[in-house]
């Protein structure tokens, strides 16, 4: 009875000891499954991460940009040799597929250009190099220093290829207007603590403009300018400035000759005697929109040379009298008695602020293009670049799947 008992606690001791047994190989093959899992997820991870560092070294250092190149062929198979490269120590696992796509990331899209943009100049505030880089509110002494020769982009395949073809532009008449409209208003493209002034703080930074040459190896001369009118030269890009100047210009002068009693009495008095009669309040009119236009294309003269002019004009700021203005011919930029509002760079970032945010960012990818074609890689094409990428990768039958983005 005693060695019945003896071999049934035997038995049931060899029961426990095998459950034990196979839970605790249970447990060990799944602790190590877990450690397989959680390496594999790791190097995959940093594989990911390593395709991710091999963005374009000339536009980071240049424009702070961080641009991947590579179709996703490519792309997954550098993935796939970073994968295989760590796996071949860790015996029994399989690399089954792999998949690379940039296409979420691509820059048709301008807002991940813009996020980028708005680290880059964030982090240029916390350095306190803002102002010393960025900022030409108070650098009226660099204006009038741009001596690069004019250029014009005749390359076709070049021009179709540039990121902002394919956004719609706004009427340039209607965009003018608004500026002017605005009257004191334009103090908000001045506010620092908006996106918008680091967006047009990284532009003067980083762009020539016709009083003010950043680079020289660039292409244009006036890139702010293009960032503005999007013409493919020089010179039809400061035309559409100039008549945006005056187009802007003119509605405020207008208002101040019939505001100032001087002027609208001597607009009057002279439109007397050339059509006495009820005709004189029509030659008038004439008179203060020929007198006002002479004021804004000496407006612009003034800039051009360096010199400051107010968005709202005043006795002392006005610089042109009425009989120079009926004469049409000054002989040279008249001086006003007293100097002050905004310099020809201030005037730019008004216009910059008023900018559709779209284009704008869209045209400093142009420019990106275009100077990277003619100082780096004559091949190179923004649309060929991504900000980021999409991974999918499986191993032993496990899925790892990431988004990796600058």
């Amino acid at each position: 009875m005693t060695n019945s008992k003896r071999g049934n606690s035997a038995v049931f001791l060899t029961m426990i000891l095998a459950a034990l047994m196979a839970i605790t190989l249970t447990l060990i093959y799944g602790v190590r499954e877990e450690s397989v899992k959680s390496r594999v997820d790791g190097i995959v991870n940093l594989a990911g991460d390593s395709v991710m560092s091999e963005f374009n070294y000339e536009v980071q250092k240049e424009y702070g940009l961080f641009l991947l190149k590579g179709k996703d062929e490519i792309l997954q198979r550098k993935l796939r040799n970073y994968i295989n490269y760590s796996l071949k120590y860790m015996g029994e696992t399989a690399l089954e597929s792999v998949s690379v796509s940039g296409g979420r990331f691509s820059v048709s899209n301008t807002e991940p250009v813009k996020e980028q943009i708005l680290e880059y100049m964030k982090f240029a505030k916390l350095k306190d190099v803002l102002v010393k880089l960025y900022d030409v509110d108070e650098k009226t002494e660099e204006e009038g220093t741009n001596s690069m020769e004019n250029r014009t982009l005749r390359n076709g395949a070049v021009i179709v290829s540039l990121p902002s073809a394919d956004v719609p532009k706004k009427n340039f008449t209607v965009f003018a207007k608004a500026i002017a409209d605005e009257g004191d208003g334009v103090k908000a493209a001045f506010s620092k603590a908006s996106e918008k002034y680091l967006i047009d703080s990284y532009v003067f930074g980083h762009f020539n403009s016709r009083t003010r040459a950043i680079n020289r190896e660039h292409f244009f001369k006036n890139e702010v300018e293009y960032a503005l009118g999007g013409e493919m030269s020089d010179r039809k890009n400061e035309k559409r400035i100039e008549m945006i100047l005056k187009a802007m210009r003119f509605p405020p002068n207008l208002a101040h000759i019939y505001a100032d009693p001087e002027k609208r009495s001597a607009t009057l008095a002279a439109a007397e005697l050339l059509t006495p009669g009820p005709a004189a309040l029509a030659t008038q009119a004439a008179l203060a929109s020929t007198w006002a236009y002479a004021e804004a294309d000496n407006d612009v003269e003034l800039l051009w040379q360096g010199s400051k002019v107010p968005i709202i004009k005043s006795k002392e700021t006005w610089a042109i009298d009425l009989d120079s203005a009926m004469e049409g011919i000054l002989g040279s930029t008249a001086k006003p008695d007293i100097e002050k509002g905004y310099t020809y760079q201030q005037y730019l970032r008004i216009m910059l602020y008023f900018q559709d945010e779209n284009m704008k960012v869209a045209r400093i990818m142009d420019l990106v293009q275009i100077n990277m074609r003619k100082q780096y890689d004559g091949t190179f094409l923004i649309q060929e670049h991504w900000t980021g990428v999409s991974i999918d990768v499986k191993v032993n039958g496990e899925k790892f799947s990431y988004e990796k983005k600058y």
